[in-house]
Parts: structure tokens; sequence; C-alpha cells
């Protein structure tokens, strides 16, 4: 009977350590902030975490001489990123949906 309890915990174990998320950790990436450097600097496109139950805050990851820098949400920098994400993201909604418009006059047409 023993056995059987402790092979029924180690499947609760291992079920409920599958259903963690993976790519975040349940604490913000971003403790501190880097200061001002100029925005040549960034080797790659920022990546951009919204809010979620793990951390409040937005946060923003840029690579500078590989390594990774969080960037104040709140700075000149930052608001700039965020804005040019936004623009990015109304941009391809734009496309979508005039895609979506010409392939339904396309259909009726035919």
């Amino acid at each position: 009977m023993n056995s059987l309890v402790t092979v029924v915990l180690a499947c609760l174990l291992v079920f409920c350590a599958q259903g963690q998320p993976a790519n975040r950790s349940s604490r913000c990436k971003c403790v501190t902030f880097i200061g001002n450097f100029k925005p040549k600097l960034i080797k790659t496109e920022p990546v951009i975490y919204e809010p979620s139950v793990f951390c409040p805050n937005t946060e923003i990851i840029v690579t500078i001489e590989n390594k990774e820098k969080c960037v104040d949400p709140q700075s000149p920098l930052g608001k700039l990123i965020l804005k040019n994400k936004h623009r990015q993201m109304k941009k391809r909604a734009k496309t979508t949906t005039t895609a979506s418009a010409q392939t339904d006059t396309w259909r009726s047409t035919a």
C-alpha cells in the first residue's frame, strides 16, 4: 500500500511540474536598468515582455555587446521602443485586414 501511495504522489509531482511555464521564471527579469547609451549599440531587436501574473511590470530587454540589459520602459528610449512596437503591430493588423478584404473581393467577383 505504501508503494502505491508513493507512486501516485510521484505521478502528481511530475504532472504539476510539467504544468509550470518553462520560458518565464516566477519573478521579473529586470531588477536594474542600464543608464544612457547609444541606441546604435543594440545588436538585436528588443524583446518586450508585457505584464503578466509572474511580473506586473513591462520589461524591455536589449542585447548590447553580447550581454542582455534591461531598459526602463519609462525612459525616453523605453518609450520609443514601445511606440515602435505598437506602430509595427498596427501596421501588421492593417496589412492583414487589407489582405482579407482583397481576398473577399476577389472571391465575390470570381
